[in-house]
């Protein structure tokens, strides 16, 4: 049934969710929405998410995962078990080489880099790929929940609209078990595929059937004994296949593998260069504008790249243990060629597995004591999740998805809103759809139509009712953000770790305004033991600089105003990195000197100062490219100009004795006796500090202004 977003079902509260008043969380009212929610962490989402915040951090994401992490292929990390491709096609490198999202920075903030190239391979293990991504998504915690399960995806109509131009997704929390509603603009699904175990009846209803996405830890578990004499089954003709065979022949002597292969023999993956062609972003998008006959051709003559095939150095290794088994006298390995496993029965402690012979000849039955399906996934929309919003998808007369270039679902004219998929439509982009080689590409074309889609005018973490701060306080002018920074550059650093604990620590930095991206770099340096440090090392920071303020009476005002506060402050969010080396570490502190005291012939450390080698053992650096900045400057802009002027004056008055005799009893300096005492101490006056450096900064006083010279 489809709705307006009045009518949706209750929400975790027993209420219909969209009758609510609008909560403080975005998203979770109609009148509030995300720009994007995604369905799943994997790496087809995780590269969305760089997309996301490198080409317009502006944009409000979601990403819901049911796993408590990351989690990409487990049952698949096999020891040793590599990639089968470069190391290059990560989730950002064929789009942004620039980014610190690559496989490259990842090996750098892990200690690994010369290591790596000291091994001379291409592909890494996917064990350490698998570390590559949560490694990235830690750098996204604060768009993602994880085990959070959606349930249900449902067009709604928003308020006032005439078309279903939201999307209703409702989660359950796996931890408390709660339902929530939330509500986007757009949905990307990339849930992943489900395990193909065959037809009800045959194979899926036998539980202790273990297929290959779960071969790691539920095999060990149900076979503890590694020096047991088994009967072990194995039905698959792929990659998956041929590795989880040489596994059991590796860590099991006893056992004996049946292999179930539709033909003749394993053969071999089709990966020369010339057919990986395919996987280049003009050869992608070429397939897709094709003829549906022309795109089903090519997919069969290049299925063999993928599908039921095996890398050249899996096939060796296999047959190396084959070999050395017939040297021994004791043959491990059984492959029955052009088989297909019919029906498994439980029986007793063991399998019986019913198998038919593709050429014509008899069937047979045999007794294993486990049996592993490598089998592969299928790739279809939950229809428990995805029953309201699925009568308004257009399939072809395959019933395949009908989508555009960029992943989305062609949908009802009703239909307004976006849904996109990745991973779910090979008919129409190939068998790269469901690879990892044309990720960075696909991230960007998905985040780009998104883009494309949403109301124009200012981007939307501004635009939105409801958010802070407010539009009219945002500064844009990004010389006067920067010259807030360089002036008041004494700022706050604030990192949370995993559980959610804050640190904070007050430095000053640098602003290199020519080194990293568009907004530039800040460097600083922390102690040693502030155990902030770790919290920077190749981490998300946000930093916060603290410009002028001052309390606004409305005494000062011709216009009858309530007293209120202005002020300018910066927010930074960006990437740490740590260093220590003596040259950066001379750079930090020479350009914390040249910052404060521009002035030529002004103060410089000199590199040969013994005092500086001691101090270095002591600190540590920290560098900050800048992702996002967040001028907010509330200077009293809902007035006019003469009051504005009036408010200004009366900031600038602030810079007054008072607060010089402040800094004097701060300093427990001895004040004089002619300036009353903000501290509580006795009156006092002639502050000693009045011509003295304030921050770094030459400052006297001239009449009620404060000069920077």
């Amino acid at each position: 049934m489809l709705t307006k977003a009045g009518a949706v079902p209750p929400g975790a509260n027993g209420r219909p969710a969209a009758e609510a008043a609008p909560a403080a969380r975005r998203g979770t009212h109609p009148a509030d929405p995300y720009d994007l929610i995604g369905v799943g962490f994997g790496p087809s989402n995780l590269a969305l998410a760089i997309a996301a915040e490198e080409l317009d951090p502006g944009r409000s994401c979601l990403f819901l995962e049911r796993n408590p992490g990351v989690r990409w292929h487990p049952g698949m990390l096999l020891e040793g078990a590599r990639m089968q491709i470069s190391y290059l096609k990560d989730l950002v490198s064929l789009r942004n080489l620039a980014s610190p999202y690559t496989f490259l920075s990842y090996l750098k903030a892990k200690g690994r880099l010369e290591k790596f190239i000291n091994i001379g391979v291409n592909r890494p293990t996917r064990l350490e790929y698998q570390d590559y991504l949560s490694w990235v998504a830690d750098h996204f915690g604060h768009v993602v929940r994880y085990e959070s399960e959606v349930v249900a995806v449902a067009p709604v109509a928003g308020p006032g609209s005439e078309t279903l131009d939201l999307l209703h997704v409702r989660m359950r929390d796996a931890r408390s078990g709660e339902l929530h509603d939330l509500y986007a603009r757009n949905v990307v699904h990339a849930g992943g595929g489900t395990p193909r175990r065959g037809a009800p009846g045959r194979i899926c209803d036998v539980s202790s059937v273990i297929h290959s996405g779960g071969f790691l830890p539920a095999f060990p578990e149900r076979f503890p004994d590694h020096d047991a004499v088994l009967d072990l089954g194995v039905v698959g003709d792929g990659q998956s296949a041929a590795e989880i065979t040489a596994h059991i022949l590796n860590h099991y002597p006893n056992a004996r593998v049946h292999l179930f292969v539709p033909g003749y023999a394993l053969r071999a993956t089709d990966n020369n260069p010339f057919v990986n062609e395919q996987f280049y972003q003009h050869n992608a998008g070429e397939f897709y504008a094709g003829e549906a006959r022309r795109r089903a051709m090519l997919r069969t003559e290049l299925r063999n790249t993928n599908y039921g095939a095996v890398e050249v150095s899996c096939l060796g290794e296999l047959y190396d243990i084959t070999y050395a088994d017939e040297i021994r006298g004791a043959p491990r390995l059984v492959v029955h060629r052009a088989s297909d496993v019919a029906r498994v029965v439980e029986d007793g402690g063991q399998l019986s597995v019913e198998v038919r012979d593709r050429t014509g000849g008899p069937d047979r039955t045999m007794a294993c004591d486990g049996l592993v399906l490598a089998t592969g996934y299928t790739r279809e929309l939950n229809p428990a999740v995805f029953g309201e919003l699925s009568p308004l998808l257009r399939r072809d007369d395959s019933g395949e998805l009908l989508v555009s270039a960029d992943c989305r679902v062609r949908t009802d004219e009703r239909f307004t809103a976006g849904f996109y998929v990745q991973g779910y439509a090979e008919p129409a982009f190939g068998i790269g759809d469901t690879l990892l080689s044309l990720l960075p590409f696909r991230s960007q074309q998905i985040f780009d139509d998104i883009r494309g889609r949403l109301p124009a005018g200012r981007p939307a973490a501004l635009a939105e009712p409801g958010l802070y701060p407010p539009g009219h306080y945002v500064e844009k002018d990004l010389d006067r953000i920067r010259s807030v920074m360089e002036r008041f550059n004494f700022a706050t650093v604030i990192s949370a770790d995993r559980d959610a604990r804050v640190l904070v620590t007050h430095v000053p930095l640098v602003v290199e305004r020519d080194r990293g991206g568009e907004h530039g770099m800040l460097i600083g340096h922390l102690d040693r033991s502030n155990p902030q440090v770790e919290l920077l090392r190749d981490r998300p920071v946000t930093i916060v600089f603290h410009g002028p303020n001052s309390y606004l009476s409305p005494e000062v005002l011709k216009a009858d105003k309530l007293p209120t506060w202005n002020s300018m402050s910066v927010h930074v969010r960006g990437h740490a990195r740590l260093f220590s080396g003596r040259d950066e570490l001379m750079r930090v502190f020479n350009g914390l000197c040249e910052q404060a005291e521009p002035e030529p012939g002004s103060y410089r450390l000199r590199p040969d100062d013994e005092r500086i080698d001691q101090l270095i053992g002591h600190v540590v650096g920290f560098e900050v490219d800048i992702h996002e900045l967040t001028g907010r400057f509330k200077l009293s802009q809902e007035l006019d100009e003469t009051d504005r002027e009036l408010a200004a004056a009366d900031m600038a008055r602030d810079t007054s004795a008072e607060r010089q005799t402040f800094i004097a009893r701060a300093f427990n300096l001895t004040p004089r006796s002619d300036v009353r005492d903000p501290l509580g101490g006795p009156d006092a006056g002639g502050c000693p500090v009045g011509g003295a450096r304030a921050g770094g900064r030459a400052v006297v006083a001239e009449g009620e202004r404060e000069t920077v010279r």
